[in-house]
């Protein structure tokens, strides 16, 4: 039966297992525990590093614990001797004369004198172990135990108790394991967000920038890179690198060849420092080695940069040498860095293309907005000076008719020029004064004005007064009759004789609209997305065969919008339309000038 001092210090062990993170402290305390409750020898805990077993905690002579602390041994030569082992529960025994003549060298083996003649004595070969594995199955070390008491093979009650201390020590090393993977997940985490996130850098260049430095930190990194390349020969070639600086003499611009002959992307490619093949860098792995001698490192692994299947740059990472191999999710944490910066890098040279175009159109607004104020003004002269003779001479002879014609289409001509010099001046965005208006009296002076022009067309014009009295608003008082007079001119100029056209106005709690309302030949559905197109005209012949020059709503449109408004149509064909002018209210109180 165990001991009540063995049965003892494997309660607290439990206990301080299950609440303690030092995992460190507590495998020391189990291999003590070996040593000093059941009489071994020597105990000693390996933890698996990659694929190695690294000798970390021991117990014994310290003789003993000096030869044999942080030994590193193959973890496949200790599964081999599991599988050579007889299997005592979840203990390995391996009798004297199974190990193999490589694996005795490197072992360790007591100075012990053997006695022959009795079977159960301990031999100094004999290796009895403890593989300590997660409760899913996964190795996490081995516990190695020497010299048991009196120097015997173990009884069936020692290796219980022996099993008992070994599951404490999985206990540790397995929460050990999930504490690290929940610290690299958090840890990957960190810099995924932080590479994510610097696509909000103001520059493609800051970007890349801020991405290296997250993943240096992360990784360990003796030293990264990246290297971006223009997409359909746009955008500029880019790098960043940290610590050192990025150079132009870092690039190896045969790694870009070589990327692009690879079949699948994205895929991370390692290279060591000493290799002498690397069939995925056939042109750059010379210079990738000579890089890595420069920075010191022992190997690098190599990320392409992908977006949508194209390759449009790469990130080398550099490793120190003895520096441990990257685990599984942070081989997937870097491609997932690939991906992100590929998608930040296209985004980028969309961005580019785009402020490059804007600028163009920019540009050409410009241009064309000055090419119209220029022949306009040219044109006023002259066509001043026609208008002027043509009306002169209609005053000396009368009778000749096709003077009429020239007035008329001069003072068309005239017209076109105005409407150009105003439309270019609204999209020069030049600043007005603005003061109080009263928009109901505008509204008056326009029926005022058109009603003339109604009478001899046989429409009849009304207009349907507030009772409210003044309806102040705050702009310019030029071009918001203008809007109103275009929006009267046109609703009298395409009714037919016994139309109607009514103007009227609606007042709410923060705004004013007026509505101009016809019974005219109406627009159609086609028409009415390009009513407010600069130059557009109707499709219908009957609206053709009235003159126009297509500026007058595009016009109105502009000074309704500079002026915190809005200009809407409804409309039927052959019905009539109804034009809307909104705009923002101003206090009643306001005197106007």
């Amino acid at each position: 039966m165990p001991s009540q001092g063995a049965l003892r210090r494997l309660a607290e062990l439990m206990r301080r297992v299950n609440s303690s993170t030092d995992t460190e402290v507590i495998l020391e305390e189990i291999a003590h525990g070996v040593v000093d409750v059941l009489g071994y020898g020597v105990a000693a805990i390996a933890r698996l590093e990659g694929d190695t077993l690294v000798m970390t905690n021991v117990a014994g002579p310290p003789e003993v614990v000096a030869q044999i602390l942080n030994r590193r041994t193959p973890a496949e030569q200790i599964l081999d001797e599991f599988r050579q082992a007889d299997r005592w529960g979840i203990l390995r025994f391996v009798p004297a004369g199974r190990m193999s003549e490589e694996r005795l060298r490197a072992a360790w083996i007591p100075e012990l004198e053997t006695d022959t003649q009795d079977p159960d004595a301990w031999h100094p070969e004999h290796a009895l172990y403890a593989p300590l594995y997660s409760a899913g199955g996964e190795l996490l070390g081995n516990m190695a135990v020497d010299l048991p008491a009196d120097n015997r093979v173990p009884s069936i009650d020692d290796r219980e108790l022996l099993e008992m201390f070994a599951v404490q020590a999985g206990v540790a090393l397995s929460n050990a394991r999930e504490r690290e993977r929940l610290t690299d997940r958090v840890r990957l985490d960190r810099m995924l967000t932080t590479v994510a996130g610097s696509g909000t850098q103001h520059g493609l260049a800051q970007a890349l920038g801020q991405a290296v430095a997250a993943v240096a930190e992360c990784l360990g990194t003796a030293q990264v890179w990246a290297r971006t390349f223009p997409i359909d020969a746009q955008g500029r070639e880019l790098g960043a690198a940290t610590p050192r600086p990025f150079t132009p003499e870092v690039d190896v611009p045969q790694l870009r060849d070589d990327l692009r002959a690879l079949e699948t992307l994205p895929v991370l490619i390692e290279l060591g420092v000493d290799d002498a093949d690397a069939p995925h860098l056939p042109r750059s792995r010379e210079q990738l080695q000579e890089r890595m001698r420069a920075i010191h490192a022992d190997r690098m692994v190599v990320c392409p940069l992908v977006s949508q299947d194209e390759l449009v740059g790469y990130a080398v990472l550099g490793f120190a040498r003895h520096s441990r191999a990257m685990t599984t999710g942070e081989a997937d944490a870097v491609l997932e860095v690939g991906r992100l910066l590929g998608q930040i890098v296209r985004a980028s040279r969309v961005l580019e293309t785009e402020q490059r175009l804007v600028q163009e159109l920019r540009e050409l607004a410009r241009y064309r907005s000055e090419l119209i104020a220029t022949i306009s003004h040219e044109l006023k002269t002259p066509l001043t000076a026609i208008l002027g003779h043509a009306e002169l001479i209609a005053d000396r002879q009368p009778d000749l008719s096709s003077i009429d014609a020239i007035i008329r289409n001069a003072q068309r001509l005239g017209l076109l020029v105005s409407n150009l010099l105003h439309y270019s001046r609204i999209q020069g965005r030049r600043e007005t004064v603005r003061r109080a208006v009263d928009l109901a009296e505008l509204c008056e002076a326009s029926v005022d004005l058109l009603g003339i022009r109604a009478k001899q067309s046989n429409v009849s014009l009304a207009f349907t007064t507030p009772e409210l009295g003044p309806v102040v608003v705050f702009g310019d008082p030029e071009e918001l009759a203008r809007v109103i007079d275009n929006m009267v001119d046109n609703a009298v100029k395409y009714t037919p004789e016994d139309g109607s056209v009514t103007v009227a106005m609606a007042v709410s709690d923060h705004e004013v609209s007026v509505e101009v309302t016809d019974t005219g030949i109406g627009i159609s559905s086609a028409d009415q997305a390009h009513v407010f197109s600069a130059f557009h005209r109707s499709t219908n012949p009957n609206a053709l065969s009235i003159p126009g020059t297509g500026l007058g709503l595009p016009i109105a449109q502009r000074i309704a919008e500079s002026h915190g408004g809005t200009l809407e149509l409804t409309s039927q064909l052959g019905v009539g339309s109804t034009f809307r002018f909104t705009l923002p209210l101003r206090s009643s109180r306001v005197p106007v000038d």
